[in-house]
């Protein structure tokens, strides 16, 4: 009856922390994807964008979508993949993989900014799962 209950609180704490890394990981990815999509020149604000434009207010705004969306993308991760995986073999291709997708998407339309993101999250993070495979199924952080 410990054990299990160890177990549970454990996992309960994966569920807290996921929480927190998803929120800032998601500001973090928010803010670079949308820095990268104004340097491109593909926000559609003013009609003032060309090839390399940049202001400090991209990374409020790219923080205010990527914040939430991780901090509800975070559990979710944490409840199908990351916990058999860790954290740290996790949280830097889970950035790149938010990132890349999130960038591609917005190339497209910047509506697909986050709907792309949330899919190359999703597939660093199967593809860091697979290479880590031999490890234990159990909860770990």
């Amino acid at each position: 009856m410990t054990g299990k209950l160890i177990s549970v609180l454990m996992y309960l704490r994966g569920l807290a922390i996921s929480v927190l890394l998803g929120f800032v990981g998601g500001m973090i990815c928010g803010a670079a994807i949308l820095s990268l999509c104004a340097l491109a020149g593909r926000i559609q604000t003013d009609g003032d964008n060309y090839f390399g434009y940049w202001e400090w207010g991209l990374l409020l705004v790219g923080s205010m979508y990527g914040g939430p969306a991780g901090a509800v993308m975070g559990p979710l991760a944490y409840a199908t993949i990351v916990r058999t995986v860790g954290f740290r073999q996790a949280t830097v291709p889970a950035t790149i993989g938010t990132i890349i997708g999130g960038f591609a998407g917005s190339l497209v339309s910047p509506v697909l900014g986050l709907p792309t993101g949330v899919v190359g999250f999703f597939v660093a993070l199967l593809i860091t799962r697979l290479k880590y495979s031999h490890r234990n199924k159990e909860a770990v952080i």
